[in-house]
């Protein structure tokens, strides 16, 4: 813009400078200082037609993590919607391909990237064990010591093959407990009387074992095995309710390194990497846990990231953890590897929406987490928990806000994309802003921002310092009203504004 009234200035100049000749007498010539002069005015002008609202500063060339995935697991529903192969209506789907589409496909759904595979420890087998919800016991692949019975577990392997089918490239297989049969008392849980592990040292490796059969197997079928993660929340006691084990800081070790003996005897699962220790919030003991195996000299030429849950877990807590890791540990990755609400009742609205996206942006911005991952992806409802609430009874489902405002994410921010700076006023930090800039599918530069709106007056924003340097946007809205929902697609100039609709979520993709 500047060089065109450059132009024009020139040519003025030019034309009076031809007529000056006649007229000298009546006429004095325009110097330099008034030409800059005049180009000062309209760049003063222009500045002030710049969009109103609440000016979002960006800076694309201050960059930080680079984002791996978003996902979410099987856990304790793909063993029974995995098996829902009745009719969708009359679109040509199958109720659990809908559901693997809503949640996985990039286009049609929210695109989840990365999915959790429990490896059970066969309590559905069994009958063992102290188990409210029978939805929460998982089987085993196996009828005998090593040997196995692959057809087990049909519904949730259909999920994990679709979801590969679908284009998910990571996935994680987890471990809430050991074999029943590896067990100190036979159960996938521990019974009543103090903070003790359910696993034997001398089982570790057989554990190990049992794990790696099962990832080779998975890995022969063409399933993107990318992490093997034993230990889940070990500081916890884990007396019922669910299957899970106990392990002291020094235990978790021990697993840890009969793990990776095992894994490095096994060349067809080469890439795949550990992960953990799972440690179920960032306060606590959990920076004991990641010491143990971050200070151990074999253990720590391994990890090159770490797992932790945000469960129970406030901002002050992330900052000194995240504190203590760039200390200590600054080339170490984080992932965020499980989150709900751990709040009762079920909830339909944008209030648990907002609650997650308030959680997935505190922890990429505070954490610098390079994957996010929500707890369960279906639910019965009745807690805040799933993405997706269903019922067994008919195999009927309800999206939930939840999901839709993930998809404020996960959708546009893809694998690859580098988070960056965002600033602005107080207003602006109220708005949770996180950006992240990528190559899209047609290899075109894009810039993805992503704001909430929890109030209930509509906001107006504008992205003034980067907008010169896009020529389009569009802009997608979880709210009350619509579910990420696309509600412009326009040219972008510095007259462009952004109104955010009342307790929303909104990403705004620009382009160039």
């Amino acid at each position: 813009m500047k060089k065109y009234y450059q132009i024009i200035l020139i040519g003025m100049l030019m034309l009076l400078a031809g007529c000056g000749q006649s007229i000298k007498e009546k006429s004095t010539a325009i110097q330099p200082e008034e030409v800059e002069e005049v180009m000062q005015q309209e760049e003063l002008r222009q500045e002030s037609q710049i969009a109103e609202g609440h000016k979002v500063e960006i800076d694309i060339t201050k960059q930080y993590q680079t984002i791996e995935s978003f996902g979410t697991s099987g856990a304790w529903w793909s063993q029974y919607v995995g098996g829902w192969d009745d009719p969708y209506g009359n679109t040509g789907r199958s109720v659990r391909e809908e559901i693997a589409s809503l949640l996985f496909d990039p286009e049609y759904g929210i695109g989840l990237s990365s999915y959790r595979y429990n490896i059970g420890a066969g309590s559905a087998d069994s009958g063992n064990g102290d188990y409210s919800d029978s939805n929460r016991r998982a089987g085993s692949f196996e009828v005998e010591p090593g040997v196995y019975d692959w057809s087990k577990d049909e519904e949730a392997v259909w999920f994990l093959e679709e979801v590969t089918r679908i284009g998910v490239e990571e996935v994680i297989l987890f471990c809430n407990s050991p074999l029943e049969r590896l067990t100190i008392n036979g159960k996938a849980h521990m019974d009543q009387g103090g903070s003790r592990s359910n696993l034997d040292p001398e089982n570790y490796s057989v554990f190990a074992n049992y794990v790696f059969d099962v990832a080779e197997h998975f890995k022969e079928k063409g399933i993107p095995v990318k992490f093997i993660s034993p230990i889940n929340e070990p500081q916890w006691d884990w007396f019922g309710g669910q299957e899970g084990c106990h392990y002291e800081p020094r235990e978790v070790a021990k697993v840890y390194k009969a793990f990776l003996e095992e894994l490095e005897l096994r060349p067809d699962l080469e890439g795949v990497e550990l992960s953990g220790p799972e440690s179920g919030e960032w306060g606590g003991r959990s920076i004991e846990y990641v010491s143990a195996i971050l200070n151990d000299q074999v253990l720590s030429r391994h990890f090159t990231t770490i797992d932790n849950h945000s469960y129970w877990s406030n901002t002050q807590s992330k900052i000194h953890f995240k504190n203590w890791m760039d200390a200590h540990h600054k080339d170490v990755k984080i992932r965020m590897s499980e989150w709900c609400e751990m709040v009762n009742g079920s909830d339909f609205t944008m209030d648990s929406a907002i609650n997650l996206s308030k959680t997935l942006v505190e922890d990429l911005t505070i954490l610098d987490a390079v994957s996010w991952q929500n707890w369960v992806a279906i639910a019965p409802g009745g807690y805040r928990d799933g993405l997706i609430y269903v019922s067994a009874t008919n195999h009927s489902f309800v999206p939930l806000k939840r999901l839709w405002a993930y998809g404020n994410y996960s959708k546009f921010i893809r694998p690859g994309y580098k988070r960056v700076d965002v600033s602005g006023s107080k207003e602006v930090e109220g708005l949770y802003p996180l950006a992240c800039t990528g190559e899209n599918n047609e290899g075109k530069e894009e810039l993805v921002v992503v704001l909430i709106n929890e109030s209930n007056e509509e906001k107006v924003v504008n992205l003034s310092s980067i907008q010169k340097d896009y020529k389009q946007y569009s802009q997608f809205e979880t709210s009350e009203e619509r579910n990420l929902q696309q509600i412009r697609d326009e040219t972008l100039t510095l007259q462009t504004s952004f109104n955010l609709a009342p307790v929303s979520i909104n990403t705004l993709v620009l382009s160039k």
